[in-house]
């Protein structure tokens, strides 16, 4: 006759089972989260490479940060960055609509390497101001994690009119001539390429982001930023105070975000002396995500 477990064996052994799941957990939990920070990254390299190819097929200029006619398109309806790459990357997004109307809904939207596995706020509502029932950036094409860094190009003094920086940017009133109103894009006229950020991310639908952005909180409903937090900013980390970056000669890695100020990364500070430290100073004092 076998012999069966007592009350005492089955609660050691209970114990025993707890033990191990309060010790292995966390550590599955984090060899997942490490795993999305590495998925990330390849996203932000892949979007790197469709700058490139752009670039290569064009004299190594940039694609516009949107070209917009404000009062005669409605916003979803610019062309972005976004769309002058996808045709290069052709993973995730969705193009133009012919007769200009905007995506609606944001349940089985492919957002492939433009959606970060580290955010979930990917295909958040957009205002309902715009049109009803949309979301994502603010195409409603494409769904927010990236963004450029409109920064870039301001050390260098390239500047348009009313934008500062590299980025080309055609955003006018119907009673204007088309123009160029931001930088010439050019990619060589950068001193430092290699350590410039291109591209950061974001939890605004915006397609543009700054150095600033780390140290504006979500709190504020008007940014329509996801999650509605004070606990974080429109810049979005990966976690433990990382930026994965994508930088303009095309390398990408992660990086401390109080390292990437120090280190003049955002391409504005020699301009902008003390910008670097107050941005700083606000990101440790005010946000968690950043302390």
């Amino acid at each position: 006759m076998k012999k069966a477990f007592t009350l005492i064996e089955l609660l050691v052994v209970i114990a025993i089972i707890a033990i191990l799941a309060a010790i292995l957990f966390p550590v599955f939990a984090q060899a997942k989260a490490s795993a999305k920070r590495t998925a990330d990254l390849s996203n932000v390299k892949n979007i790197g490479m469709g700058f490139q190819l752009y670039g290569g097929d064009n004299d190594d200029t940039l694609p516009p940060t949107r070209q917009v006619v404000w009062d005669t398109m409605q916003r979803y309806q610019q062309i972005s960055w976004k769309d002058s790459i996808l045709p290069y990357i052709k993973n995730g997004g969705s193009y133009i609509k012919p007769d200009g109307t905007p995506y609606t809904g944001n349940t089985g939207r492919d957002g492939g390497v433009f959606c970060s596995p580290t955010y979930s706020g990917c295909w958040a509502q957009l205002p309902t101001s715009w049109a009803a029932n949309i979301y994502g950036d603010e195409t409603t094409r494409f769904p927010r994690s990236y963004a450029i860094n409109e920064d870039a190009g301001r050390n260098e003094g390239m500047s348009g009119v009313g934008h500062e920086g590299i980025w080309p940017q055609i955003d006018l009133w119907s009673w204007e001539p088309i123009q160029n109103r931001g930088g010439s894009g050019s990619m060589t006229s950068l001193e430092n390429g290699a350590g410039t950020i291109m591209m950061t991310g974001t939890r605004t639908p915006f397609v543009n982001s700054g150095a600033w952005y780390l140290c504006f909180g979500c709190g504020d409903a008007g940014w329509n930023c996801s999650p509605q937090s004070n606990d974080v900013t429109n810049g979005r980390s990966v976690g433990n105070k990382q930026l994965n970056l994508v930088f303009f000669d095309g390398h990408a890695k992660a990086v401390n975000a109080y390292k990437s100020l120090s280190d003049d990364m955002w391409g504005m500070f020699k301009k902008y002396p003390n910008d670097d430290e107050s941005i700083a100073y606000y990101m440790k004092r005010d946000y968690k995500e950043w302390q």
